[in-house]
């Protein structure tokens, strides 16, 4: 019998936790939370009794996830044991993750502690074990009023949206950011762009020579005219004046947090935020990482900070530069994101797709935080030609500093080789230029924003991106994020006609989010903010539900066929619901008949004489359609077998092999890995 129980959050941490513990020791995990708000039974269906603002709360149980059957482990477990360590993930979370569990532990007997750690690594694991804590109930209050204010906010809001113009899902910092996403368009749509000229040729492939005024600074010219009438005195024949240098330092990295490392992995790899999350989670599980939801940029584990500085020294010789500036976060229980062994390099690390690139690029920043900068040498080369001045820019890496980690080297800039240059004529133009409207919002560029104006926290940035994109709020363009018809008609009815412009917007969110922080270290009261909050917005919310009026339901055009066997006759229109937009009877609920907007086409059996049949049923293989138009292979027997071809890596081109065979996909998409399906029509929301 275990003496000692100690409960995490994810399953994939048990077996590594417990081979670091002995037979005394039974490990096992709550799998994330095992209660939530009530719905059901309370007053607007809010999980809270509102004139006290106490929360009500009840065991998880939908048709994802039971937790009743894990509540019932937990207990059976917990009355075995002498000691119970709560050792769920360091953060607000985490910390009522833990509180939950204490209070459903049939076990009073035993002695509950709660322990925390970092990185999942024997030695943290033990040390956490040595300095055992009490729960922090002002972090529980934290979280508690952040999951009421959640869900006021939303369900209230829900509702108004849903009751006027379909929409499913209205959030605290969601609508927030889908309002910066709507008014980054109109500012794209309003710009007007300015013009100017400037006069460029080519020296050869990649290297550009372009005029320039008395300062080295390139000459723009507000007419054609102008730039043209230069261009004609102009011969080729570039005399060398001299070489304007210039160094420049590049400082290295900082340690990476939430925002930085989704930032970078959207921007270097082009992966989203949602991919990159769950990679992060991943290393962390397999002990690979610190953990990932930070904001701090500080590293203080004094075993880390000497084994990198060995590191350093060894492999860079002379590019130790000591503690990089560090600052702590707002919820500053745990460090920037970092490997917890330096001597387990990406290169050797045997990880794969998403969790490969996440390591190499925690890896990489944390080394390079710890190093000396780059210096870099700008230089300008100037020319005549018949009394104009041109130059050639070009830049050399002097030191390589950090930089050293991605395998860039020093540099020699050679001034004597440098001499008169011969232009063809015919190379050298006028150039039109026009600013350019601002870039629409992507994955990384909203984080960036987020973090900047203090909206959300490191565990609900990936949240936030992705239900903006499963609401159908906005479309992707490539990475950009392009808001659909329902945006604009969720922002007006938020922002303007129900006037909550007051609570939905960037301001209040960022306070909002720095008094829930201000609760987790006891300096506010979460009832009275709560109560402060939920007294003037739950009659404003019931003023708008009273007075807007829907927007109109948009006809198809048919009339509905009826349902049961019922005729019905009435008008067929467009409706959207929480998979989207699909058709149904205007005469709902007394006609409940439904079809769907677009009708998939029926699965292409595959032969089975050419490419086998099912793995795992000895069913037929057929090709199918995905909710994303691209196509997979997998069972006919779905449901009750699940097996789809390229679920895994090495079976990837395969699929793509046999789509292509029958003519399904697209061969420059297939060029790409993609299965995307052939003459596909791509439509675009408004």
């Amino acid at each position: 019998m275990a003496k000692n129980l100690l409960i995490v959050e994810s399953p994939n941490k048990v077996d590594k936790i417990q081979s670091f513990l002995g037979k005394d020791w039974k490990v096992m995990a709550s799998v994330g939370h095992i209660r939530e708000l009530k719905k059901w039974g309370t007053e607007l269906r809010l999980g809270v009794e509102l004139d006290t603002m106490e929360p009500i709360y009840e065991i998880i149980k939908n048709k994802f996830r039971d937790q009743n059957t894990v509540v019932d482990k937990i207990n059976e477990a917990a009355n075995k044991a002498t000691t119970i360590y709560l050792a769920t993930d360091p953060d607000r979370e985490g910390e009522a993750i833990a509180w939950h569990i204490a209070e459903v532990i049939e076990n009073k007997k035993a002695k509950i502690k709660r322990i925390t750690f970092n990185e999942i690594t024997e030695e943290a694991v033990n040390e956490a074990i040595k300095k055992p804590t009490k729960i922090d109930m002002d972090l529980v209050k934290s979280q508690q009023a952040r999951a009421i204010l959640d869900k006021m906010i939303g369900f209230r809001l829900t509702a108004l949206a849903r009751s006027k113009v379909s929409a499913q899902s209205v959030g605290r910092v969601k609508s927030v950011v889908l309002s910066m996403i709507v008014d980054r368009e109109e500012e794209i749509k309003k710009f007007k762009p300015d013009y100017w000229y400037t006069i460029n040729g080519e020296v050869k492939k990649d290297v550009e020579i372009f005029n320039v005024d008395e300062k080295y600074s390139e000459k723009k010219y507000d007419k054609k005219a102008d730039a043209t009438k230069v261009l004609k005195t102009i011969t080729g024949d570039m005399n060398f004046v001299e070489v304007k240098k210039t160094n420049r330092t590049i400082p290295a990295p900082k340690p990476l947090e939430m925002a930085t490392f989704l930032m970078a992995m959207h921007s270097k790899y082009g992966v989203s935020n949602a991919s990159a999350t769950k990679a992060a989670q991943a290393l962390y599980e397999k002990g690979l990482i610190s953990y990932p939801r930070t904001d701090s940029t500080r590293i203080s584990s004094k075993e880390f900070l000497n084994d990198v500085e060995k590191f350093i020294t060894k492999h860079y010789k002379d590019l130790y530069a000591g503690m990089p500036d560090m600052k702590k976060g707002s919820q500053d229980a745990h460090e920037a994101i970092r490997p917890t062994k330096l001597k387990l390099l990406p290169e050797t690390s045997k990880l794969r797709g998403n969790e490969k690139k996440a390591y190499e690029l925690i890896w990489n920043r944390t080394v390079q935080s710890f190093m000396t900068p780059g210096k870099n040498l700008a230089i300008r080369e100037i020319y005549e030609d018949n009394k104009n001045l041109f130059a050639v820019k070009k830049s050399f890496v002097i030191e390589p500093g950090f930089r050293a980690v991605e395998g860039i080297v020093s540099q020699e800039y050679d001034e004597s080789k440098v001499k008169s240059l011969k232009v063809k004529k015919e190379k050298i133009d006028v150039k039109e230029n026009q600013t350019n409207p601002p870039p629409r919002y992507n994955g990384a560029s909203v984080i960036k924003k987020m973090k900047e104006e203090g909206i959300g926290r490191p565990s609900t940035y990936s949240h936030t991106t992705n239900g903006l994109v499963m609401y159908d709020y906005v479309i992707k363009e490539g990475s950009a994020f392009v808001p659909t018809e329902l945006a604009y008609d969720v922002n007006d009815l938020i922002l303007k006609k129900a006037k909550f412009n007051d609570i939905i917007n960037i301001e209040y969110t960022a306070n909002m989010e720095n008094d829930l922080d201000k609760i987790s270290t006891g300096s506010v009261d979460n009832v009275k903010l709560l109560k402060k909050f939920w007294k003037d917005f739950a009659k404003r919310v019931e003023v708008a539900l009273e007075e807007i009026k829907p927007k109109p339901l948009v006809k198809t055009g048919k009339k509905c066929p009826g349902h049961d066997g019922e005729k019905c006759g009435k008008d067929l229109v467009f409706k959207r619901g929480r998979f989207g937009e699909f058709i149904a009877c205007s005469n709902y609920p007394d006609c409940k008949h439904t079809e769907p907007l677009v009708k998939k086409p029926k699965p292409i059996e595959i032969k089975e004489d050419k490419h086998g049949s099912c793995p795992q049923c000895e069913g037929t293989l057929v090709a199918r359609e995905s909710k994303y138009g691209t196509m997979f292979i997998g069972c006919s027997n779905f449901p009750k077998c699940d097996y789809i071809m390229d679920k895994e890596d090495k079976t990837k081109e395969q699929t793509i092999e046999i789509l292509l065979d029958l003519d399904i996909i697209d061969k420059e998409a297939a060029k790409k890995g993609k299965a995307i399906k052939k003459d596909k029509k791509t439509s675009k929301k408004k």
